[in-house]
């Protein structure tokens, strides 16, 4: 085997596990929804470890950092969707502001702007039309897996804890929430600790 890739292996493996790393990106159980056919944006649902296992909504693609939103930001952007797509349709300025989240149209390149934070750290995610045109068809589903997520909060918790002290799978309780597939949970939490 070559040097040269045995050397990037191993380098590629270290940051895939390194705990402090890979502990802030780490989500589990998430359901991806691609916005275009090329796959390059996407909205996925899941529970992030570094925030205490927090249910949340992220928008982004591969090239740029994407945004987190909570259940509140993604009410806002499920109310204001239709709204901010028949916008860009007819070139008409449309502007939403929930707290720190923002949802506004980038005239010269008609393109919607999801932006989340203050102005220092702000991080933004630019839809075209039809991104967002897929994303208003995709948003039920997504709020509510979010809703599923949010109230299986307290039985993933329990998992995750059995999960540390466990070698082997052990079965929820019959009162857990049917819709988390706890097995699948286990294995995910067993791959990064």
């Amino acid at each position: 085997m070559d040097q040269d890739t045995t050397g990037s292996y191993a380098e590629v493996n270290s940051l895939l596990f390194d705990r402090n790393r890979d502990l802030l990106r780490r989500v589990l159980l998430r359901r991806v929804f691609f916005l275009d056919p090329d796959k390059t944006r996407y909205i996925s649902v899941g529970y992030y470890p570094a925030r205490n296992y927090q249910s949340l909504v992220e928008i982004g693609s591969p090239k740029v950092r994407p945004i987190l939103l909570t259940d509140q930001h993604v009410e806002t952007l499920a109310e204001h969707l239709p709204a901010q797509v028949d916008a860009l349709w007819r070139d008409e300025f449309y502007n939403v502001m929930d707290g720190e989240f923002a949802m506004h149209f980038a005239t010269p390149y008609k393109r919607a702007i999801l932006a989340l934070g203050e102005k220092k750290n702000r991080k933004a995610v630019f839809l075209k039309v039809q991104e967002l045109r897929n994303l208003t068809y995709i948003c039920p589903i997504v709020q509510n897996q979010l809703i599923t997520y949010t109230e299986a909060m307290v039985a993933v918790m329990t998992c995750v804890l059995s999960a540390i002290n466990s070698i082997s799978f052990i079965e929820p309780f019959p009162t857990a929430n049917r819709n988390i597939l706890y097995c699948q949970l286990f294995e995910e939490i067993k791959t990064f600790m």
